[in-house]
């Protein structure tokens, strides 16, 4: 249960401040404590909470493209139930598995983007002070993905929300290809995160009841994560924001082995 409460506070902290990473470092640990209806669950109404507060903390939602996001939920329903069927037909062992390796390749992909980002910005120097580092992050390349993409990418996180929880790889690889800047990356994922989890929790609680929801390994978690976002926040907006992702992702690699070694037997 200590690995769950430091994994909540680390993982609320890392998606306040970079956009995604919640369900990312937290699932290892849930999945390893609980089973995994409750585990998913747990992770989608923490994650709701925490998106709610990244979206508005504004006072109302800015930089989201709400016709991008459009086809994304909409091909993310039918997702939500192919989901939900592998959760229930898969061990817990091969969901503890399932979940390592997908936070493992999320962080890989994720450190060789930025390698390639910083390559990028080499010719034009540094980057920024601590005060700027959240803005002033390698610039993005401007791509066009085909329309197609945008439906395949909702389907394939709205799967991944239901099952293993983890449904932000797809949509960061999406807004990547689009070159889009830090703060509408961050607010987009708030915005989808906040339907997919809202959308993904009641689908659970309606098809395995009130059983699905620990109340109490949720609550005590929530004080965590408000207490991660707040840090995260200040993060987000005076921090070098390469090497706190760097030192989140060196940590998301850790939780993902283990949750690996977990569903093999190994530990």
């Amino acid at each position: 249960m200590l690995l769950a409460a430091v994994a909540a506070f680390v993982g609320a902290s890392v998606q306040s401040a970079t956009g995604f990473g919640f369900a990312l470092v937290l699932s290892p640990a849930l999945f390893a404590v609980v089973e995994p209806v409750e585990a998913v669950t747990s992770l989608l109404m923490l994650g709701f909470a925490l998106n709610v507060l990244v979206l508005f903390e504004q006072g109302r939602p800015e930089h989201v493209d709400w016709q991008a996001l459009a086809p994304v939920l909409i091909a993310a329903v039918p997702g939500l139930g192919a989901g939900l069927a592998a959760l229930t037909l898969l061990s817990k062992e091969a969901l503890q598995v399932a979940v390592g390796l997908a936070v493992i390749g999320a962080a890989g992909w994720q450190l060789q983007d930025r390698a390639r980002g910083a390559q990028r910005s080499a010719p034009r120097g540094a980057a920024g002070s601590a005060s700027g580092g959240a803005s002033r992050s390698p610039s993005r390349r401007r791509g066009s993905p085909p329309p197609a993409a945008a439906w395949i990418v909702g389907f394939t996180s709205g799967a991944l929300t239901t099952s293993i929880s983890v449904s932000g790889p797809p949509v960061v690889l999406w807004l990547e290809a689009r070159g889009v800047s830090p703060a509408e990356f961050r607010a987009f994922l708030a915005a989808s995160f906040l339907a997919l989890n809202l959308a993904g929790g009641a689908l659970l609680l309606v098809a395995q009841g009130a059983g699905a929801l620990d109340a109490g390994l949720v609550f005590p978690l929530l004080g965590l994560v408000l207490a991660g976002y707040a840090v995260g926040a200040v993060a987000f907006r005076h921090l070098d924001r390469e090497r706190f992702f760097l030192l989140a992702l060196a940590l998301v690699v850790v939780t993902g082995a283990a949750s690996v070694a977990a569903g093999l037997g190994v530990i």
